[in-house]
């Protein structure tokens, strides 16, 4: 398998190379760390919608480089959401299940920072951004990059897929339907074929919910619903 994910990265990288223009080159995703990722358990993919890179006259600009590599892997974030929420529950999930209040923030603890290399991420768009959503049109989005998207989400091979705002798109490819999913507290969740979905909200959009509900919420129910144990970062070695 770790063949087949580092030759994903590979063919992302490839696939979209085509979509580059005069001032914007694509930004890529995936696993953070291909060796911690796989001897992680669960094994974790969040899927988000679009990164932001620099602004050229009110149009997105920049990208060429990757969000898991260049910002994930190497702790480039802080306190703050997108990236904060993501690493307050990997450290929560593969340390016996802390609740929001008792992480130290990942500027405080670098051990909390580091949990993201655990997992994966992926966005729908994989276009520079503006800061703000609003005047991207995802559902063209999605169709464009659907083929390559859903072969990433095949070949990580999640046990946990945690969508932020964004499985209205994957439903009908995924094989899922909104009847199936359960609520806790502001998100909802389904388990089918040996994997979790959790629907949620978007990670900058914790504090409509608050920020200790929102990771809390998500945390309790991987614990409750995971169809895999979970594997104490202690216990996890690399060779």
């Amino acid at each position: 398998m770790k063949r087949e994910l580092e030759a994903l990265e590979n063919d992302v990288k490839a696939e979209l190379r085509s979509s580059a223009t005069s001032i914007a080159d694509p930004i890529t995703d995936g696993v953070v760390d291909v060796d911690l990722y796989l001897a992680s358990s669960p094994k974790m993919l969040w899927i988000l919608k679009e990164p932001v890179d620099d602004v050229v006259n009110g149009v997105p600009s920049g990208g060429g480089w990757s969000m898991a590599k260049d910002i994930l892997a190497v702790g480039k974030f802080g306190n703050k959401p997108p990236f904060a929420p993501i690493a307050y529950v990997a450290y929560s999930v593969f340390n016996g299940f802390k609740k929001w209040g008792d992480i130290d923030y990942v500027t405080k603890n670098p051990a909390v920072k580091a949990a993201v290399k655990h997992i994966a991420h992926i966005n729908i768009n994989k276009m520079p951004a503006l800061p703000t959503s609003g005047g991207t049109d995802f559902g063209r989005i999605y169709s464009q990059n659907r083929n390559l998207l859903l072969r990433q989400i095949y070949t990580l091979s999640p046990d946990i897929l945690i969508f932020g705002s964004t499985i209205g798109f994957f439903l009908e490819d995924l094989g899922l339907k909104r009847e199936e999913f359960k609520p806790i507290g502001s998100l909802k969740y389904c388990v089918k074929g040996q994997r979790l979905f959790i629907d949620a909200f978007h990670p900058s959009q914790w504090t409509q919910v608050s920020p200790i509900d929102y990771v809390d919420e998500i945390v309790a129910t991987i614990k409750e619903q995971s169809p895999v144990l979970p594997r104490p970062l202690s216990e996890i070695s690399i060779s």
